[in-house]
């Protein structure tokens, strides 16, 4: 017998539009589709492309056949041509639905459900749930989804270890959904491998107050990822309809992920339903060998950056918050701009270096009484905060922790406008740096007083959030408040991190200045001022 092969047919670019006809073969503008019934009904190669008429609203759900195969040199790629998006107007359903399949990019298409009350799925859907099926290459490109019950972006693993690798979602918006804008699951810790989301942003993604179990109404949260980057991206107005009481939203988070870093984002005005989170930026429950830097949180709900150690949850450990600012966080509930939680899962909180972070925090106008550091529990071990600028007014804390042992801070700076500085430290009250630092042995480090009571000479502090620096088009390293005057005390005030203690502070700070070199002292906050005014 002789078995003949014949090479696959050459790649196809369809053509959809409101004027074409379901009976054309689609192969050009002037010969396309009408209907989605026609996509949805079509077997696809690797390196077709399916191109929707811009500017044009097409009716119904894209849900691409299980035999569409892409590959990451020939994925198929769902889009529109012409110089406007196409509008996918799905209604009640989803929007784009892939189902155990890589090899896939969406790219310039919007998707539109009905709102959150009455939709009943997510905009844009990859879900795996074959056993040991691990699909590469899923890129969301220009993409906007909103009014869906459960999120504008919606990629998970149901199966085990089987997930997605190299996904990238970029330049995207997702708002006005249910539980979330953007978001990804699994079952196992490590299902997904090497995410990428950037310029993305989601807002008013409200919660769903018929959910009581586990939060709603996050911006952006990932989980199950191995190897995830999330910069440029901003959260806001998102989470106030959130229902359960034992744990709230966030703008941008993760859980459950090793190597995530976030990081040169913006978050604020977030909220929550209930006296639970509603923040910023949060490494969660299984996070470990994680980072945020170079972040901008502000008046948010909730805490400005958060670390939490959910029930059973897996380990978290080895994370770092080094080189962001936290302007007005803790709106609601008396959170800190700084806050750890642990239920002391899997050994707590462990190992978490929070250093050059710059904090400013007045009264809320709710009377709500927010502290710059918070700890709220036991279940931490070796936490450490050095050459933090802390700084608040209205008599707020500067410190309030609970634990009876596993938290160190070191050369921290604190400042407290009007009013006697304000230390809760094990259930007493301190009002002053040395009484504080006699009675409990902080900002001591071999046997020496460490920590500095300055004004700390900052350029217009409280004045950053006015404008937000990247709705507003501008990137964070523009945001002028919170450098540090000339004639600062802060600037070479800092201890030298990586020869006292072995860290690694990376490249830049904050505003993208460098760090100090080895065995040189550093500027206590966010801003090192290097080379700055």
């Amino acid at each position: 017998m002789i078995l003949l092969s014949f090479p696959a047919p050459p790649p196809t670019i369809y053509y959809v539009s409101l004027s074409g006809n379901d009976q054309n073969d689609g192969t050009s503008v002037a010969t396309a589709w009408k209907t989605l019934k026609k996509v949805k009904a079509t077997h696809f190669q690797p390196g077709d492309q399916v191109l929707f008429e811009g500017g044009s609203t097409f009716k119904g759900s894209i849900w691409l056949r299980s035999q569409s195969w892409g590959t990451a040199s020939e994925p198929i790629v769902i889009g529109s041509y012409g110089q406007k998006r196409a509008r996918i107007s799905s209604g009640t359903s989803y929007g784009f639905y892939a189902h155990n399949l890589g090899g896939i990019e969406v790219r310039d298409l919007e998707f539109v459900g009905s709102g959150r009350l009455t939709n009943t799925g997510s905009g844009v859907v990859f879900h795996v749930d074959q056993p040991n099926l691990h699909l590469q290459h899923i890129i969301l490109d220009n993409v906007r989804a909103h009014g869906y019950l459960v999120a504008g972006i919606n990629i998970g693993s149901s199966n085990g270890t089987s997930g997605y690798q190299h996904v990238r979602i970029t330049n995207c918006v997702a708002s006005g959904n249910g539980e979330a804008g953007i978001k990804s699951f699994a079952q196992e810790l490590a299902a997904h491998h090497q995410w990428y989301i950037s310029n993305c942003q989601a807002f008013d993604n409200a919660g769903r107050p018929d959910i009581t179990d586990t939060h709603t109404g996050n911006g952006i949260v990932l989980a199950g990822i191995d190897g995830a980057l999330i910069e440029h991206c901003e959260a806001y107005y998102n989470g106030w309809l959130n229902a359960n009481p034992g744990g709230g939203p966030v703008g941008i988070w993760g859980w459950n992920c090793n190597q995530l870093v976030i990081q040169h984002c913006e978050s604020h005005h977030n909220r929550s339903g209930t006296m639970k989170d509603g923040g910023g930026f949060d490494l969660d429950g299984g996070c470990t060998n994680s980072i945020l830097q170079y972040n901008y949180s502000h008046d948010n709900e909730g805490p400005g950056y958060l670390l939490a150690q959910y029930q059973n949850a897996p380990p978290l450990h080895d994370v770092t918050i080094r080189y962001n600012i936290s302007e007005n966080d803790g709106r609601r509930h008396g959170h800190g701009a700084i806050q750890l939680w642990s239920s002391g899962a899997n050994g707590g909180i462990q190992r978490a270096n929070i250093y050059n972070n710059t904090v400013f925090l007045s009264p809320p106008a709710d009377g709500s009484q927010p502290k710059a550091v918070e700890i709220t529990s036991d279940g931490v071990h070796d936490i450490v905060l050095h050459n933090n600028l802390l700084q608040t007014s209205g008599g707020l804390p500067l410190v309030h922790n609970v634990a009876s042992r596993g938290v160190l801070l070191q050369g921290n700076a604190y400042w407290s406008d009007g009013h006697p500085l304000l230390f809760q430290w094990d259930k007493q009250e301190y009002t002053s740096l040395e009484a504080w630092r006699n009675s409990t042995s902080q900002e001591t480090l071999d046997f020496q007083p460490t920590g500095l009571v300055l004004e700390p000479g900052l350029i217009n502090p409280g004045a950053g959030g006015t404008v937000s620096p990247l709705h507003s088009g501008r990137p964070l390293a523009t945001l002028t408040a919170y450098h540090v005057k000339p004639d600062s005390k802060l600037r070479s005030t800092g201890l030298d991190l990586a020869t006292q203690f072995g860290i690694d502070a990376g490249t830049q700070d904050f505003f993208g200045s460098p760090v100090p070199a080895r065995g040189t002292k550093g500027t206590i906050g966010a801003y090192e001022a290097i080379g700055g005014c």
